[in-house]
């Protein structure tokens, strides 16, 4: 079986990022968690707008989707660059970025959908009648004989939290490894710009000093000059 990053993708991979296959498990991970809550979330909306045409809480369970759809896409997305690009990195930012964005949505989406979920309606049959049969008025009415599509939509909503939940906490340890990553990014470049900085304030504060310290430029000897004869000289002497 063909392995899906080649040897040299890893190697480049391992250089750049030493966590990079704990990230590719971690994105797998969200985009199972929000394949499964889209799913649940579209399913109890479509159930809701269904049988509850005029219900007021029905976009609590269609406001999960902003989050959810944008890790769904943007997790394989990142992916699928990295094997098109051979291991090369992508910026660290669009990571950090991105990341947040979804579980900074998520959290205000979870508090939505568990406080104004259906399956706050429930209720047990509170009396019958003298016949066994369940009255569906009073204190009955919202029980599940007389309502079961809102023990459907609040099963299928307490599903789609759980998993809404678990991908809120795993797209805020991709944030927080993004940050690090990023962190290390910006380090990088100002090392490497450093010695350019460095010789560009000793020139701005002594420029005589710092033309003594640099080599001296190579001119060649007179016994090189002399020594190294042009092919047309020697043609012309031979």
């Amino acid at each position: 079986m063909r392995p899906i990053f080649s040897v040299e993708t890893r190697r480049r991979l391992q250089e750049n990022d030493p966590k990079w296959h704990v990230k590719a498990i971690l994105q797998l991970i969200c985009t199972i968690l929000a394949f499964n809550a889209l799913i649940l979330f579209a399913d109890a909306t479509a159930i809701t707008n269904r049988y509850y045409p005029t219900a007021y809480n029905d976009w609590s369970d269609w406001m999960p989707l902003f989050p959810v759809l944008i890790s769904l896409i943007y997790n394989p997305i990142t992916f699928f660059l990295l094997l098109r690009r051979r291991g090369k990195p992508i910026h660290p930012g669009w990571h950090v970025g991105f990341h947040f964005l979804i579980w900074a949505l998520g959290i205000p989406s979870i508090v939505f959908a568990v406080g104004y979920g259906w399956f706050w309606w429930w209720q047990p049959v509170i009396y019958r009648s003298r016949n066994g049969s369940i009255p569906c008025r009073g204190y009955n009415y919202w029980s599940e004989p007389c309502e079961p599509a809102i023990y459907t939509v609040g099963r299928l909503e307490i599903a789609a939290n759980v998993f809404l939940a678990l991908l809120i906490i795993f797209e805020f340890t991709l944030f927080f490894l993004a940050c690090i990553a990023a962190r290390k990014h910006r380090l990088a470049v100002r090392r490497s710009r450093m010695p350019a900085r460095l010789s560009q304030l000793q020139y701005n504060r002594d420029p005589e000093a710092h033309a003594a310290e640099e080599p001296p430029a190579y001119t060649p000897s007179e016994e090189h000059e002399s020594s190294v004869t042009p092919p047309a000289a020697a043609a012309k002497y031979s």
